[in-house]
């Protein structure tokens, strides 16, 4: 059979695109080169220093670059770096900028009662204390009956607490919160409550257990604490410790002696073992001076030694750092000459209490 002839077949060499395709065709390309450009304008810096710093660690061993030698990509040294500086220079410890002690020969002070620091009186005293620029502000905490007249946990204290005593943390917040420094006021041997709390702290009668009176009992003789009795010290300890927690900064304490000279043949104080009275007094002051900023307060004539039977001895031999001289407000020659001679029984400060006015001076001066 014979093939049938198709004829030639004819190749075209023309686009089946149209002209308007060529048109997005080539917008696409430029779009594409235009994407691809901004690709590598924003990736490249970031490539060029990942390989920079990559060869830079290859080729240096991985070391940490010395001082004043910047690294590409690498933050910039600080400010106060000093070029050129010893790798191995000890960097100095800051120095603690020293406080300024206090000066305790400025400032007024004044002296208040339990009741003007009450709930109800607080804020108008506090206020009168600013309004005639008072720096300190004794508040008695303890008078000589033994009375606890503030909120003490303290167990041997808590039986002496009295109806109404103030919140003594709320007081000393309140002064300090005006720039006024609390300072509190306990009576230390003569407490007639706490002798009767714990009988170990007090002055016996002989060597009985009964307890010694300052004088007889009809005629409303209190009993006192004893010196000696390492449980009274320990007592004033443990209220100087929980008054501090509250936020005084100092203390007044006095009654810091023996009991009165009349009957004291009788009184009882336990085992001395050879330690004098004076130097009984003093091993308890050095106690609660360890512990506080005190005040140890004496009437002048204790003070300038004329009157050493509640002592022991000599005020000058208690090593008493801060001193508080109470004295007539109107001095006799006598009175003058007395105070001369207490200044040198102060080691740090003596202060003189005149009626309502207390005046402090540096010891020696």
């Amino acid at each position: 059979m014979a093939k049938k002839n198709m004829g030639k077949v004819k190749r075209y060499r023309r686009s089946f695109y149209s002209g308007r395709q060529k048109v997005l065709r080539a917008v696409a390309v430029v779009v594409a080169i235009l994407a691809l450009f901004g690709l590598g304008w924003l990736v490249g810096p970031a490539l060029i220093n990942f390989g920079t710093s990559t060869w830079y660690n290859l080729t240096s061993g991985a070391k940490e670059p010395e001082q004043g030698t910047s690294v590409p990509g690498a933050d910039s040294q600080p400010a106060d770096s000093q070029p050129g500086a010893g790798e191995g220079q000890p960097t100095p410890e800051p120095t603690a900028t020293p406080q300024p002690q206090e000066d305790l020969t400025q400032g007024s002070w004044a002296f208040l009662s339990a009741e003007q620091v009450s709930e109800q009186q607080l804020a108008s005293t506090v206020q009168s204390l600013v309004e005639q620029q008072v720096k300190y502000a004794v508040i008695p905490l303890k008078d000589n009956q033994g009375n606890v007249l503030y909120q003490s946990q303290v167990a041997t204290a808590v039986p002496s607490v009295v109806a109404g005593a103030f919140d003594g943390a709320a007081v000393a917040d309140a002064l300090r919160q005006q720039g006024i420094v609390p300072v509190a006021s306990l009576s230390v041997f003569r407490d007639a409550a706490a002798a009767y709390v714990d009988r170990t702290m007090a002055v016996k009668y002989q060597n009985t257990e009964a307890l010694w009176l300052d004088a007889a009992r009809e005629s409303g003789g209190k009993p006192w604490l004893n010196p000696y009795a390492d449980t009274a010290v320990q007592y004033i300890s443990d209220l100087i410790g929980e008054v501090k927690q509250m936020g005084f900064e100092q203390f007044w304490l006095s009654e810091v002696r023996f009991p009165p000279v009349g009957g004291r043949n009788q009184a009882g104080y336990g085992a001395t073992n050879g330690v004098t009275e004076s130097q009984r007094l003093a091993t308890a002051i050095d106690t609660w001076q360890k512990l506080a900023d005190c005040w140890i307060a004496y009437p002048l004539q204790i003070a300038s030694g004329a009157n050493e039977t509640l002592t022991g001895g000599p005020v000058s031999t208690l090593g008493i750092q801060r001193l508080a001289v109470i004295a007539p407000e109107t001095l006799t020659e006598e009175e003058t000459a007395q105070l001369k001679t207490a200044k040198a029984a102060a080691g740090e400060y003596l202060g003189v209490q005149n009626g309502t006015s207390f005046t402090v001076q540096a010891a020696g001066n």
